[in-house]
């Protein structure tokens, strides 16, 4: 389970099997469940969702979005250390 919890305003790609995947958004609100045998917590993130005619924003489950970089791509897990996210440097081509 994905025990790093991601801040609010956080933009996020919708990864899991609905009619949202693929969708980009913005983490609203984040609500936790400390869950105490794992020593994690469980989370949800309410996803302000682009690109939809749905105003609402959406609930997701912690392992249903994945961290979105601010140049458009995704943050894989070997670009975190320590818990926290970090750009991995970019390969310039002239």
């Amino acid at each position: 389970m994905n025990n790093q919890v991601l801040p609010v305003g956080s933009r996020v790609r919708v990864i899991s099997y609905s009619p949202f995947r693929g969708l980009i958004g913005t983490i609203r609100t984040v609500d936790t469940i400390p869950d105490l045998e794992a020593d994690e917590a469980f989370c949800f993130y309410l996803v302000e969702l682009e690109g939809t005619h749905i105003k609402e924003p959406i609930w997701f489950e912690c392992d249903e979005v994945e961290l979105v970089s601010p140049l458009g791509g995704t943050l894989s897990n070997a670009c975190t250390a320590g818990g926290y996210p970090m750009l991995a440097p970019a390969l310039v081509v002239p």
